[in-house]
């Protein structure tokens, strides 16, 4: 039996609690959590000057460290963020030639299946494409958006459905809600994004049981009436309607204003928040310009990507700098802030009991942390990786 205690951190369980207090882990799974010191008799790790957080929940990456999900194996992006502290990741599959969608989430599917430790478990599929409104698909592929029909849902369950955990239907196109509903009695959680549609066609999605707002203030034009005055957006719906539980956030100071931020958690609270990277092939890269898989050129700089024409092409920006960007720009105490990564994401999921927590029957999937909030060490499935990485570390004031 592979059982020992890490001792001396301050503990950050994932849903806003924090203490002082020791860890027991055995086979991999947590055993036992308890203020003040541990018992005597067992291994000890001593973290005395570190904060210990479950592992970070990535709900949205498309790519990383000069690799991408549509030419390279979803495990080897897995093992660079595992070295982050991104303990599981969920893979973002766009708007594509569905030739394309079924070939990746059929290596998706392969890589869930694996259990090692070497690498972010990996949680699945999300489906941000091909249910976006045309004119809002960003950087993607407009060409390849697509209506969700009873017979697209229909196909998008047989050919994929294995592999997805979430699917973003936008809100205003033709057959929205029957969509929603279909996915959701097919299992799978619905997300709602790329989308202008009026606040009415936004609660019909809802009333069909759509649960989370896919990266808030992204990818949708505002509402300005005929008559000038601001209408309520997508965004405006998620702030005042409970029923979305989740609200996920692109932090990395562009996608999102600051402000907008602070404006989210004012209105819905620490609990309902779930950062996300929308991570590109270019994360964890040099800034330069590059070449997108499609041929596209686009340029890094700083922790975005663009296209040629300046349009936003998701995030460069790394989990853990997200994290610690959060808490510069909401204030947040960062045991509150760490729900965002943690057990928020995983609890959008509905995988609170295994993962996203520090608690008893939960994985041991952990990140110890210095004063700076910077990743020191890492266990996945309680198993201490040697290669934690420095990429996308920023000092902050402690």
């Amino acid at each position: 039996m592979n059982r020992f205690a890490l001792t001396g951190a301050h503990v950050w369980t994932g849903n806003g609690e924090a203490f002082d207090g020791h860890v027991i882990v055995s086979n991999g799974i947590i055993e036992h959590v308890a203020r003040g010191p541990c018992p005597e008799g067992l291994p000890k790790v001593d973290l005395s000057g570190y904060s210990l957080s479950p592992g970070m929940i990535d709900l949205m990456v498309m790519g990383g460290f000069d690799r991408s999900i549509l030419r390279d194996d979803p495990l080897d992006i897995a093992k660079e963020y595992l070295r982050l502290g991104v303990t599981s990741c969920q893979f973002c599959i766009g708007t594509l030639p569905w030739d394309s969608m079924v070939k990746v989430a059929e290596n998706i599917s392969r890589a869930v299946s694996c259990r090692e430790c070497d690498a972010a478990r990996v949680l699945g599929v999300y489906c941000e494409g091909p249910f976006q409104q045309p004119h809002l698909t960003g950087a993607s592929l407009r060409d390849y958006a697509l209506e969700p029909s009873p017979e697209t849902v229909e196909r998008l369950l047989v050919d994929m459905g294995g592999a997805i955990t979430m699917v973003n239907v936008a809100p205003g196109l033709p057959g929205d809600a029957e969509a929603v509903a279909r996915l959701v009695a097919s299992g799978k959680i619905v997300s709602m994004a790329h989308s202008d549609a009026p606040a009415e066609r936004v609660f019909r999605c809802v009333e069909a049981g759509a649960t989370v707002l896919g990266h808030a203030w992204d990818n949708n034009s505002g509402c300005i009436g005929d008559s000038g005055v601001q209408q309520p957006t997508i965004e405006h719906v998620a702030m005042t309607d409970e029923r979305i539980r989740y609200l996920h956030v692109i932090a990395d100071g562009v996608h999102v204003h600051p402000v907008m931020m602070r404006l989210l958690l004012r209105a819905r609270g620490s609990g309902a928040l779930c950062l996300v990277t929308d991570a590109v092939t270019r994360a964890g890269m040099p800034d330069g310009p590059y070449v997108w898989d499609d041929g596209r050129r686009f340029f890094k700089s700083g922790g975005v990507g663009r296209t040629d024409t300046g349009w936003l092409c998701g995030s460069a920006t790394l989990l853990p700098d997200m994290f610690r960007n959060y808490v510069n720009f909401t204030g947040l105490p960062p045991h509150e802030a760490i729900r965002a990564v943690t057990g928020n994401p995983a609890a959008s999921l509905g995988m609170s009991d295994e993962i996203g927590h520090i608690a008893a029957g939960c994985v041991a999937d952990l990140v110890a942390w210095d004063n700076r909030l910077r990743v020191r060490r890492v266990w996945r499935h309680g198993v201490e990786i040697s290669n934690v990485s420095s990429y996308g570390e920023v000092e902050i004031s402690p």
